[in-house]
C-alpha cells in the first residue's frame, strides 16, 4: 500500500509516494535521489544513514518514511550553506578523516549533532554524572 509523504529535505519540499514499509534511508536514496546517505549494515550499527531528522540524529534505515510525514531531514549534503562547506566538512577534510570515504556523511552528520547535543547539555556515555567516575551509565 503506497501513501503520499511530505518531506522537507536539505531545505527543499519533496512529495513522494512510498510504500508503508519504506525507510527514510530507501526514501531519500531510490525515491528521492538523495545518495548523501548510505546503506551500510541496513541494521542502524554502522551509523553511514545518519542524518538529522528534525534537529536529532537518527539512522535513517530504522525509519520508517510514514512514520515522518511534514519532517525536516537535513542530510551531509545539506550542511553546506550559500556553496560554503560546513565547519565539519572543512575539518573532516582538513585532517584526512575520510578512511575509505563511504561512511564519511554518516560521521560527519553525527559529529554535527553530537556538538549540537553537548551544547544543549544532552548526557552521553561519557558525560560526568558526579559520581567521579567519569561516564553517565553507572559503575
Amino acid at each position: 500500500m503506497d501513501v503520499e509523504v511530505n518531506l522537507r529535505v536539505d531545505g527543499t519540499a519533496q512529495r513522494v509516494s512510498v510504500d508503508i514499509r519504506t525507510t527514510l534511508l530507501d526514501t531519500l536514496r531510490e525515491r528521492l535521489g538523495n545518495t548523501s546517505p548510505k546503506k551500510g549494515c541496513d541494521h542502524g550499527q554502522c551509523g553511514a544513514c545518519t542524518i538529522l531528522l528534525d534537529g536529532r540524529r537518527v539512522n535513517s534505515c530504522l525509519a520508517l518514511a510514514v512514520a515522518h510525514d511534514g519532517a525536516e531531514i537535513v542530510t551531509a549534503a545539506g550542511l553546506a550553506t550559500d556553496g560554503e562547506l560546513h565547519p565539519m566538512q572543512r575539518c573532516f577534510i582538513q585532517h584526512d578523516a575520510f578512511q575509505c570515504g563511504y561512511c564519511t556523511p554518516g560521521q560527519i552528520v553525527s559529529a554535527v549533532a553530537m556538538l549540537r547535543e553537548a551544547e544543549a547539555g544532552w548526557p552521553s556515555a561519557v558525560t560526568t554524572d558526579g559520581d567521579g567516575d567519569g561516564g553517565g551509565g553507572g559503575g
